[in-house]
């Protein structure tokens, strides 16, 4: 029964505990419009201080009252100090912080260093050191130290103006020092608040940390996980890829090969019979023989570049390089082929080649491929006006150029072209047809000759493509070497 009377009394104190401790944080909560953690945190200290120290001296007053029996100049100081600090408390409670910080401390300053003029009790000076720790936990360091410099001078000048004797009994003493006790736990509690406010932020921080961490560490290893089961199934895919390739390549090998030799059959045998060499023909026939010599060379033309690109991208092609090539000897072959390239069209060929060129190291029947290819284009894609072949010897190169007044070339398409299957967007070149394989299979027969293949042109003002082959060294070998050139474009 004791046991369950004291366990009572006990819950009851709690629960009054709980109650008063509820109403104080009621009562010295921060405004809303405080939205700074520091801010807040001093103006609960600001309500704390003025709610203690209005009631310590209500009661101290009422205490000096009783004792002197009569309302004393003290007691009416002390009341008129506790309307104002009163008033201040409600300031700061309506989010004036930093004003009812200011004029906190300035009533303080002004009760503790003046109040003994009216009172004639000095007794008010030992508040000072309570009024410096207010300071200090209110306004910035700066203040602090001209609120301790002002109350040094004003009890300098109070102790020379106004002398002033202290006659202090056991209720002052007492007063004073429950005032100060008061201030300093009021203060204390205040930052051991802080304290665990601090702790608590900083052990959510750290479970939040933690909790971060072991996320961080799980999407690691997903993405781990991720990029091995992507990179295995790249490494697959890029197999596939290259054993399609190597299939596709095998493939248009084997058939450019296997078309190539009967179609060579079926051209020779319809240049026998155009040339009446099983008898004679009519003027029809032979114009009907004559188209379709011409259709079958131009499909050889479309195998032998499907076969040559299949071998450069096998790596196969082989060039047979002389030391001491003519240039000459490769152009003469190309110009009684002109006039079956211009056809019927009103197109000027006009030639500008040096006279005295220096023999080139190259392969005399690639480099004339290149310049046929480019001869080819020059009068498929242009209409009328004139075609020039130019070459000059700038050292260490013989520079060729194939111009035309054709259609030309915009500055974004003049990479695209080198590319192999892709032509020139504009309507005239797509008109001509082509598989967008000639300027490919020359550009790498240039670079595997160790010279540059570029186009100079803009839209509608023709073409100029410009090719270099290396002049042959001085001291030139005897043997014309075979040798297998490297792709210089793929990367091994």
């Amino acid at each position: 029964m004791k046991t369950t009377t004291s366990e009572s009394i006990r819950k009851r104190e709690q629960g009054i505990l709980l109650m008063l401790t509820h109403v104080w944080s009621q009562l010295t909560q921060a405004h809303p419009l405080l939205t700074r953690p520091e801010d807040r945190r001093r103006s609960v200290l600001l309500a704390q201080m003025t709610l203690t120290i209005t009631l310590v001296s209500a009661l101290a007053s009422l205490f000096l009252m009783a004792r002197e029996g009569r309302v004393t100049g003290t007691v009416v100081a002390v009341w008129f100090a506790d309307a104002l600090t009163l008033g201040i408390y409600s300031l700061n409670r309506r989010g004036y912080f930093r004003a009812g910080s200011m004029l906190f401390v300035g009533l303080n300053f002004v009760l503790i260093h003046f109040a003994p003029l009216l009172t004639q009790d000095s007794a008010w000076l030992l508040f000072s050191g309570m009024l410096m720790i207010i300071a200090a936990t209110l306004l910035p360091i700066r203040s602090m130290i001209v609120l301790f410099i002002a109350s040094l001078a004003a009890q300098i000048i109070l102790g020379y103006t106004n002398p002033m004797t202290l006659s202090l009994g056991n209720l002052g003493i007492g007063i004073v020092f429950t005032i100060s006790t008061l201030i300093f736990l009021v203060f204390f509690a205040h930052r051991a608040g802080l304290e665990r406010d601090q702790r608590a932020a900083l052990e959510t921080a750290n479970l939040r940390l933690r909790e971060n961490e072991t996320a961080l560490e799980r999407r690691v290893e997903e993405r781990t996980r991720e990029a091995v089961a992507a990179k295995e199934e790249a490494e697959v895919a890029r197999e596939r890829a290259e054993r399609a390739d190597r299939v596709k390549t095998r493939f248009l090998g084997n058939i450019s090969h296997e078309l190539r030799t009967p179609l060579n059959a079926i051209l020779n045998f319809v240049e026998f019979v155009t040339l009446e060499m099983y008898g004679p023909i009519s003027p029809e026939q032979r114009d009907a023989l004559q188209n379709s010599l011409s259709s079958g060379q131009q499909l050889l033309s479309l195998i032998n570049d499907l076969l040559d690109m299949t071998r450069i991208d096998a790596g196969m092609m082989q060039l047979l390089i002389e030391p001491r090539v003519d240039v000459h000897e490769i152009v003469k072959p190309v110009l009684p082929m002109i006039p079956t390239m211009r056809g019927d069209k009103p197109i000027q060929f006009i030639t500008d080649i040096d006279d005295q060129l220096p023999p080139v190291s190259a392969d005399h029947r690639r480099v004339r491929q290149v310049l046929l290819n480019l001869l080819s284009n020059a009068y498929k894609f242009t209409e009328h006006g004139s075609v020039t072949l130019s070459i000059k010897h700038q050292h260490p190169y013989v520079l060729f150029c194939v111009s035309d007044t054709g259609p030309g070339i915009s500055p974004s398409e003049q990479e695209v072209i080198f590319k192999p299957f892709t032509q020139a967007l504009n309507v005239e070149h797509r008109l001509q047809g082509g598989t967008g394989l000639g300027l490919a299979i020359s550009r790498w027969l240039v670079s595997a000759h160790e010279g540059n293949l570029w186009v100079e042109s803009d839209a509608g003002d023709g073409a100029a493509f410009f090719f270099t082959i290396p002049v042959s060294d001085p001291q030139p070998s005897d043997d014309i070497q075979a040798s297998a050139m490297p792709d210089p474009n793929r990367n091994d």
